[in-house]
């Protein structure tokens, strides 16, 4: 559910005298629950009334809707991300399996928020900066790098010699999303935590592993195929 101290505790010290430090961190914890509440079709009109300040003060800690929205997604997204994950997850004295499955239960555990959730999908309803810039970081800093660990586990080329297949993101993006969904259920329709997330997580990452063989070497199959034909095509245009 959301956050409402941080409005409530905003409008008790509207009329008081804040150190400029304290008064726009407020205002950005307000910011923040107001947007995972709300979504950001309102402007700063709309966002200063619901959190009891003059838009007048909201700019005077923050010049526009662009500036507050950058601080939202340093806070909100940027403060959690931990560069260690990458780490782990390039660790191939362990098995791939063990790297994912800690991986994934420390990253639901960071974004596991009421508003890291919402405001990830009122931003990508909205096309908002917040949404593109975390899905380019997610898709440079986890999804890729996890590519490049299960071609390494199938034996496969690297990514150094054969560039990365959309295919194989979207393997990729398929378990990240199944961890998530029950984060998702629960901030979003409200539906009941998930049970024993860690374990649920163990056997995400088990099933995919079981089946990654398979599906990569169907992948590259796949493409290699296509550009055969595409060859082929350009060949008989010549001729």
């Amino acid at each position: 559910m959301p956050d409402t101290s941080a409005k409530d505790e905003l409008k008790k010290s509207s009329s008081r005298r804040l150190a400029p430090d304290a008064r726009a961190q407020q205002i950005l914890e307000g910011a923040i629950s107001y947007f995972a509440e709300y979504g950001f079709d309102g402007g700063t009109r709309a966002l200063a009334a619901h959190l009891g300040i003059s838009q007048a003060l909201l700019f005077r800690y923050f010049p526009n809707k662009a500036a507050l929205v950058d601080r939202v997604y340093e806070v909100v997204f940027l403060n959690r991300w931990n560069p260690e994950w990458k780490v782990l997850l390039m660790q191939r004295d362990l098995p791939l399996a063990a790297r994912l499955a800690s991986f994934y239960k420390d990253y639901n555990r960071s974004i596991d928020r009421f508003e890291v959730i919402r405001i990830s999908l009122f931003s990508a309803l909205r096309h908002e900066s917040i949404s593109q810039r975390y899905v380019a970081r997610l898709r440079e800093q986890l999804i890729a790098p996890i590519v490049a660990e299960c071609r390494a586990f199938v034996g496969l080329p690297p990514p150094e010699i054969l560039p990365l297949h959309a295919l194989e993101e979207q393997l990729v993006l398929g378990l990240h999303a199944t961890v998530i969904y029950g984060i998702m259920r629960k901030h979003v329709f409200h539906a009941a935590p998930p049970t024993e997330p860690d374990f649920m997580i163990e056997l995400q990452v088990d099933g995919f592993i079981q089946h990654a063989k398979e599906a990569f070497r169907r992948v590259h199959a796949h493409a290699a195929s296509g550009s055969e034909r595409i060859v082929n095509r350009k060949a008989e245009s010549i001729s």
